[in-house]
């Protein structure tokens, strides 16, 4: 009996300090985790608690502190990099007291289902760890990530504002569930630049609390001298939806800053950009302060001939850039090598002409846009194991864009369908020389699976 009774107890006891822990591990999953993570610290891979296949980067700024919510801005790469916005943003996210993370497991190829969960997951994970102004929750993306960003904030709600790079909104045939702002931002050479300004036009008829941010480049997240337009932006936003305190000396300073830079483009002639600076001041000041003397500007300055010169010259060039997609996309997959080593050549030339920028542009965009139609193409023809076809778009992908990496990894990838060793290896040495870098999708493709005992694709991966 007493052996029993001895037996009872310590069962008794292991289930008290089974429970005990039990209680202390939920307390830590639901409102304490953030006492592992220090501010002012990049994380680059945090693991969502209810599931650890999905994982974030994340930065908390100096502000932070538990009983304080901070906005939070969710961000989304096309390629699943969520530290590479996250080290972009991190210093002006400093500044403005956001907490940011970036996926990284949302990316390009996923269906809407997918990318939704994993924000479901990322934001119930860091709502749980950290105090998060919910009325102040924003999104941000790059190309698919940014349709990634406006597809949620349209089905799911509850989002404050969007930040678009480099891509639109997606072709969701719904309205939103609640209201949120937009901010754009694209590349003056970007394949979508186009349609980033009709999307803005098509905002600004809609009554949305909108901006378009033009930078001078490529198809790419925006650089570092961008970014802190975009906090403004997104500070101005939070204090417009009474979502942080509205701060009167930051206003201020952003009115001083953008009234001198106007002063001093009208006293240069440069009326086209002296209008765009006080409609950029309109768009992040409204419902802030007076805007009814920007008003007025606007609406003299848009009369003056040489903005109706310059708009007038904008809009010849958007009916060019148009005719130009009509006329090349559908040669894709009709023409052959020879045609389009003579268009490219052709198109390549009038891109670089110095003397003509905006036209210039105009072509960059063009070659820009087969690119990407190439590399669909391209991946299409690889998914259905059409090898002749695929390397046949291969060669035009490669004739149009002659310096993008992913040509000579689509080339590995027909090599190592083909058995052929030398032709994978020396295609991925061309890509790296290109400057490929994606090594996680490398190590995982299906595609190079039969190589991954070799040592030379060993020694090719080591490290990376």
């Amino acid at each position: 009996m007493q052996l029993q009774s001895l037996f009872t107890m310590m069962k008794q006891l292991f289930f008290s300090i089974s429970f005990l822990m039990l209680i202390l591990l939920s307390s830590a999953c639901g409102s304490g985790q953030e006492k592992d993570f220090s501010n002012s610290k990049i994380y680059p891979h945090v693991n969502c608690l209810a599931d650890t296949n999905l994982n974030y980067a994340l930065f908390l700024p100096p502000q932070y502190e538990k009983d304080k919510p901070l906005p939070l801005i969710i961000l989304f790469d096309s390629h699943g990099d969520g530290l590479l916005p996250v080290n972009l943003f991190s210093n002006e996210a400093a500044k403005n007291g956001f907490i940011i993370a970036g996926s990284n497991n949302s990316k390009n190829g996923m269906t809407m289902e997918q990318t939704t969960a994993i924000y479901r997951s990322m934001l119930a994970d860091i709502t749980a760890r950290f105090s998060i102004e919910k009325k102040a929750v924003y999104l941000c993306g790059f190309s698919g990530g940014s349709r990634v960003a406006g597809s949620i904030a349209i089905t799911e709600g509850r989002i404050a504002g969007v930040v678009g790079c480099g891509a639109g909104l997606p072709g969701i045939n719904q309205q939103p569930v609640s209201p949120f702002s937009y901010l754009a931002v694209v590349g003056n050479q970007d394949f979508n630049f186009t349609e980033m300004k009709m999307l803005d036009e098509s905002l600004e008829n809609a009554g949305y609390q909108h901006h378009l941010l033009v930078f001078d480049g490529i198809h790419q997240w925006p650089p570092k001298e961008l970014i802190p337009d975009i906090f403004t932006w997104l500070s101005l936003d939070a204090m417009r939806q009474q979502a942080i305190p509205a701060d009167r000396a930051f206003i201020d300073r952003f009115i001083e800053k953008n009234d001198q830079s106007a002063s001093r483009l009208a006293t240069e002639g440069k009326l086209p950009e002296q209008l765009d600076t006080y409609i950029k001041m309109k768009h992040y000041l409204q419902r802030l302060t007076d805007i009814a003397p920007l008003d007025s500007e606007i609406k003299r300055l848009s009369a003056e001939k040489s903005v109706l010169s310059y708009r007038e010259q904008q809009q010849q060039l958007y009916d060019l850039e148009q005719k130009l997609q009509q006329d090349y996309l559908p040669q894709i997959p009709v023409q052959g090598t020879g045609w389009w080593s003579i268009e490219t050549n052709r198109l390549s030339a009038l891109a670089k002409q110095a003397d003509k920028p905006a036209q210039s542009q105009v072509y960059q965009r063009v070659l820009g846009s087969l690119s990407m139609n190439c590399y669909m193409y391209c991946n299409n023809a690889l998914k259905q194991h059409d090898l002749p076809a695929a390397s046949r778009f291969i060669e035009i992908y490669r004739l149009v864009d002659p310096q993008n990496a992913e040509h000579r990894y689509m080339a590995a990838k027909v090599a190592a369908m083909q058995n052929n060793k030398e032709g994978v290896y020396s295609a991925l040495q061309q890509a790296f020389g290109l400057g490929f870098k994606d090594y996680k999708r490398l190590k995982s493709d299906p595609d190079f699976e039969a190589f991954r005992q070799d040592k030379k694709f060993q020694e090719m991966v080591a490290g990376k």
